[in-house]
């Protein structure tokens, strides 16, 4: 045992007040085996009769020292129980934080996934197969440029159509599912970023980066148009949102 634990047992008030009892108790039962039994008269008792007196004069210490030992006890398994619990809570905010770090290498490599899924749907809308208006020359500088940093560029490309065409649900629903080509490219983004979202609520109980990510990011937009365009509800203000992220981003 540690100094410090023989300090703490030193200074237990029980352990005091148990060795105050044991020591009047055996004080006094000397007294009354010197001044009133008589030593000599102790001596020449049969041993049954001795050992009858000697269990009546300790089994009240032993009693006495078995509940201490056992309050003791359970002290020390309340402070067990307690440091087990400071380790366990330290163990699982280890845990969170080694689960957000590791999110957040994640998430920069998804939005790098979901910036060169859009790159490949904006070329498909306006590329030589589509309305013509980027070259492939053009295609490959813009996205020479996302991957060197900037990796929501097409992201916000996307949004820009959307915009575009807000007015006309038939336009939009040909910019996000007018080929098969398009439609693999917005189920691919959506499917890519809900595993995302899964993942930022699993690592943050008050959904502060969920909602960052849906909300206040170029990538929730465009998240939020091509599940709208899907399912052909296209009120509210899911534009006026994307035409803020824009600004934003």
């Amino acid at each position: 045992m540690s100094t410090d634990g023989r300090r703490r047992i030193a200074l237990d008030w029980r352990v005091l007040v148990g060795l105050l009892i044991t020591t009047v108790w055996i004080t006094a039962g000397l007294v009354y085996l010197l001044g009133i039994v008589g030593w000599s008269n102790f001596v020449y008792l049969p041993t049954a009769d001795i050992g009858s007196f000697l269990e009546g004069a300790f089994a009240p210490l032993a009693f006495l020292w078995l509940v201490i030992g056992h309050f003791m006890q359970q002290k020390e398994i309340s402070t067990n129980t307690k440091a087990i619990n400071v380790q366990e809570m330290s163990a699982r905010r280890l845990e969170l934080h080694s689960r957000r770090e590791s999110y957040f290498k994640l998430l920069s490599l998804v939005q790098d996934q979901l910036g060169a899924i859009a790159s490949f749907h904006y070329f498909s809308v306006c590329g030589p197969t589509g309305t013509g208006e980027m070259s492939q020359e053009e295609f490959n500088q813009n996205r020479a440029a996302a991957s060197t940093g900037d990796s929501s560029l097409f992201v916000r490309y996307m949004i820009l159509l959307a915009l575009k065409h807000q007015e006309n649900p038939d336009e939009l629903n040909e910019v996000f599912f007018g080929t098969s080509i398009r439609s693999r490219h917005a189920d691919n983004y959506e499917k890519t970023f809900s595993k995302l979202l899964v993942e930022a609520k699993a690592v943050d109980t008050q959904d502060m980066v969920s909602n960052a990510l849906l909300y206040g990011s170029a990538y929730g937009r465009l998240y939020h148009i091509i599940v709208s365009v899907r399912n052909g509800d296209l009120e509210g203000p899911i534009f006026e949102l994307s035409s803020s992220s824009l600004r934003s981003n």
